[in-house]
């Protein structure tokens, strides 16, 4: 299954748009708490900016889509896909909220635009990797787990079934 295919499919739209709207309205919520001046978030993040909000929404967006994939698809690629996306859109959205602010205060310019997209990326994308990995592994082991479990149940009743017979 390639990559665009993986895209087409709408519980991963929908994946991505979740993950996309909750960190920006987040961000949003800290931004005006914080003041709202730019990169000025209450909270500006653990390790990376801003990763709080960006692990409030990538999460939501991972496990909506896990949740509707097929027995067939591979969660991990279906996790990674939506937490890397998800992360990428609201790093977009987020940079141009905060070039926004910036204009407002008369000395936004284009290049204000990209330096604080690539800081929005670096933890975008960063978390969004991690959080789909680690959450489409979950869903891999549990559903690895499912099938060895219905294996076992099947096995018990193929036992019982042969000793009837024997007998």
């Amino acid at each position: 299954m390639s990559f665009i295919s993986i895209i087409k499919e709408k519980h991963v739209n929908w994946g991505i748009t979740y993950s996309t709207t909750i960190t920006f309205v987040f961000y949003l919520i800290t931004s005006i708490i914080g003041g709202g001046y730019p990169l000025n978030a209450i909270f500006p993040g653990l390790f990376l900016y801003a990763d709080l909000q960006f692990l409030s929404g990538s999460i939501p967006g991972v496990i909506y889509t896990l949740r509707r994939c097929q027995p067939n698809q591979s969660l991990l690629k279906y996790g990674i896909t939506v937490g890397v996306l998800g992360g990428f859109f609201s790093s977009m959205i987020n940079s141009i909220f905060e070039t926004f602010l910036l204009l407002l205060r008369g000395w936004g310019t284009i290049i204000h635009f990209f330096y604080i997209l690539g800081i929005f990326l670096l933890s975008g994308v960063a978390i969004g990797l991690l959080t789909g990995a680690l959450i489409g592994t979950y869903y891999m082991y549990k559903e690895m787990k499912e099938d060895t479990k219905v294996e076992k149940d099947d096995h018990l009743d193929d036992d019982f079934f042969n000793d009837l017979i024997e007998k």
